[in-house]
């Protein structure tokens, strides 16, 4: 074989390889055809798409069809315009680009003046005609409104299908089991490998965008049984912004506890309701959350960069009075969890797009506490008990689009997550047994 057959063969695979990976990639795309006011294709047409979400600018040229496409769009929303000469220049404002979404987007360009320019605001389609999920996306500007909680997890209850079951091991998506998703962050696969849910948070002010696909999705999810649910961290811009915040909960917010049953430590054939509150005393928790976060440009419509770092500190302090000795004392955990986040995207050529991102929850505690109800032993070393555990995520991306019909997507990404550092090592093995008793909560208190 020469070198030349040897040379379309390897295109062709890398080609077929390329469109694969574009598949599973965390981007949009704007299509459609661009006619005049008759109906007739118009060929070399200009199209610009802009976003304060995309580095630079996609640009198309309509081929003789009159056919356009822009390829490896940051989901945003976006301005795209139409220029050429003979006709007024056509700007649509307002599109919305969302993660793997086709937008089809058509446009009839009028006689006249290649000053003038005709802006319609607005309209952008609602119906992705490519694709056959059933989903929901939710952008910055929509869960800044909504109740949540410190990751992104805590919002996919408002997707219709999607609860949260503990029962279910968490997330459920349309009646699945939380080990049936898969999770991803800026494109790569956060699912832990052993027990199939997330594997690592994201605090809120790390998110750009969350979409939940819980049916209809393709092929390369086969991994997931549930639903699919991508996250997409916060880039830079060309403006700086950033933020300084703090957040704080603990017991001093929290009122009396509830009653709860149980069985009688004493005789496990009577079950009855009981304060711990009452019995025990009360938890004396603080946890603290504050950091910040800039972004921006180093190099205006080439480099943007954006970082935010957010670590929590969680102390719980715990009166206990052993049984049956009756020692008593205070017992403190404390809990630092070092969240952070970094990305870079850059446009160094008209046809190249680069990305790198970075997010880490590496966190570790230190002492332990014993059970409230005095079981636990006074000789216990609980005060030097201690993990730490290092969790992070990097994806790297770079895109080639060359004219309507070719783009080349490399992408590759690392979920690393691990238990080290035992504060105190077993000096002899550990055997436990689980099970049902005879007694399932009888002469339950009325």
């Amino acid at each position: 074989m020469g070198r030349l057959p040897r040379f379309i063969l390897a295109l062709v695979g890398l080609a077929l390889f390329s469109a694969y990976l574009s598949a599973q990639v965390p981007t949009g795309k704007i299509f459609g055809i661009i006619t005049d006011e008759q109906g007739t294709a118009l060929p070399g047409v200009t199209v610009e798409a802009s976003s304060p979400k995309l580095v630079g600018k996609g640009t198309a040229i309509s081929d003789e069809n009159g056919v356009y496409r822009i390829f490896a769009l940051t989901p945003g929303l976006y301005k795209v315009t139409f220029v050429l000469q003979g006709f007024k220049t056509v700007a649509r404002d307002g599109i919305i680009v969302e993660v793997e979404q086709s937008v089809k987007l058509n446009v009839a360009l009028p006689l006249g003046a290649i000053e003038e320019e005709v802006t319609v605001t607005g309209q952008s389609p609602l119906v992705d005609v490519k694709s056959t999920v059933k989903g929901m996306t939710m952008t910055k500007e929509v869960f800044e409104l909504l109740p949540r909680g410190r990751d992104f997890d805590t919002l996919l209850g408002a997707v219709p299908g999607v609860q949260n079951e503990p029962m279910l091991s968490g997330i459920s998506v349309d009646g699945a089991s939380g080990s049936e998703n898969m999770f991803y962050v800026d494109g790569t696969d956060i699912t832990n490998v052993y027990t199939g849910i997330r594997g690592q948070g994201v605090a809120f002010e790390f998110v750009d965008e969350v979409q939940v696909k819980a049916s209809g999705y393709q092929a390369e999810y086969g991994g997931s049984l549930g639903g699919v649910i991508h996250v997409i961290t916060r880039q830079g811009g060309n403006s700086f912004h950033g933020d300084v915040l703090g957040y704080y909960s603990g017991s001093r917010l929290n009122g009396k506890e509830r009653d709860i049953l149980r069985l009688n430590p004493y005789d496990i054939n009577v079950a009855e309701y009981v304060n711990y509150q009452d019995l025990y005393g009360k938890d004396k928790v603080d946890r603290v959350e504050a950091g910040f976060s800039l972004g921006g440009y180093i190099v205006k419509d080439r480099l943007w960069f954006f970082g935010s770092f957010l670590p929590v500190y969680n102390i719980t302090t715990r009166h206990v009075k052993f049984e049956p000795s009756l020692i008593e004392g205070d017992y403190t955990r404390r809990d630092t969890f070092w969240n952070s986040q970094a990305k870079l995207t850059s446009q160094p050529f008209k046809f190249v797009r680069l990305g790198a991102s970075f997010v880490s929850n590496l966190n570790n505690y230190k002492g332990d506490l014993p059970p409230r109800d005095g079981t636990g032993s006074p000789t216990d070393r609980w005060s030097d008990y201690g993990y730490r555990y290092p969790y992070w995520t990097a994806a790297a991306y770079a895109d080639f689009t060359f004219g309507n019909n070719l783009l080349f997507s490399l992408r590759g990404g690392s979920f690393y997550n691990n238990t080290t550092d035992q504060l105190v090592q077993p000096t002899e093995p550990l055997y436990s047994h689980g099970g049902m008793g005879n007694s399932v909560f009888p002469n339950i208190p009325t």
